[in-house]
């Protein structure tokens, strides 16, 4: 389950870079890791990654209705791994299968530092400002949706419990939704999702890099609101996780870099969770 929380760019070619106007090198022709992932078979693992991570989440959701398993604890950490194994699954079957079709296809010899660049998994001091300004103001829009739709910001107050500050309240409190939750996420829907759209259509260059973007989040909306209670849950933190899904994706299509979209989904996350939780310290 997916708690809703209320540079330089170029072309690879050869091991050399080539400027982009854009800055996104994975969406260029002339990349040898773009034309591979812009094959309809990396478009398709990706696919299954989302259905799967829906599968679970719903089975998770299931489970904890029915107190299939017990500890919260537990339960916390396997909502989060229904969607984070399915979807760096997807990450890593891809990143596999691309470094063999290179050198069996393509004669192009690729380790895996190359396709982690091809996917944009850099930063550059740069990344700090986009990523804080975009975060902050994805941040804002999500709060004034959710004025529009509950009367108050947050649908209900977050409720951490009575706090043991132990290592599990370390995880769900901090380090789930502040760190690990916008890395895995950024690195499949604006590194592998995003790419791997832009690169399976023959449309102009700013069309298909305005659809991939457009379409990483609406998935990504979508699992955020799996488990929604109410039809009114599900608009407000589908509208407000698309919105900033929309400006991480043109971010990290802007930059050429997923940089920006992380720490922007750490600051998104990181607004709503860092004063629940210095508000139960105190």
């Amino acid at each position: 389950m997916l708690p809703y929380i209320g540079g330089r760019g170029g072309t690879w070619v050869g091991g050399s870079v080539r400027p982009d106007s854009l800055g996104f090198m994975a969406v260029s022709s002339n990349s040898a890791e773009a034309r591979v992932l812009g094959e309809p078979w990396a478009l398709r693992v990706a696919a299954i990654g989302v259905l799967l991570a829906v599968g679970l989440v719903v089975l998770v959701g299931v489970a904890a209705e029915r107190l299939w398993i017990a500890d919260s604890r537990v339960a916390l950490l396997v909502s989060y791994l229904a969607v984070w194994v399915p979807l760096g699954g997807a990450v890593v079957v891809v990143g596999v299968s691309v470094r063999r079709r290179l050198g069996a296809v393509l004669g192009v010899r690729s380790g895996a530092g190359s396709f982690v660049r091809g996917l944009g998994l850099r930063f550059e001091p740069l990344d700090l400002l986009w990523g804080l300004a975009v975060g902050l103001l994805a941040r804002v829009a999500a709060s004034l949706i959710e004025i529009a739709g509950y009367g108050q910001m947050g649908g209900s107050p977050a409720l951490l419990g009575t706090p043991v500050y132990d290592g599990w309240w370390l995880f769900g409190a901090l380090l789930a939704p502040v760190l690990i939750a916008p890395f895995v996420e950024e690195v499949f829907f604006r590194g592998l999702l995003l790419r791997a759209v832009a690169g399976s259509t023959d449309a102009p260059r700013p069309v298909a890099l305005g659809l991939a973007v457009v379409v990483s989040a609406a998935v990504f909306a979508l699992l955020h609101v799996l488990d929604a209670e109410s039809v009114t849950v599900v608009v407000v933190a589908g509208l407000s996780t698309f919105v900033f899904g929309l400006a991480a994706g043109s971010v990290a299509a802007a930059t050429g870099r997923l940089g920006g979209a992380v720490i922007a989904h750490v600051t998104f996350n990181a607004l709503v969770v860092l004063p629940a939780v210095f508000g139960a310290l105190g």
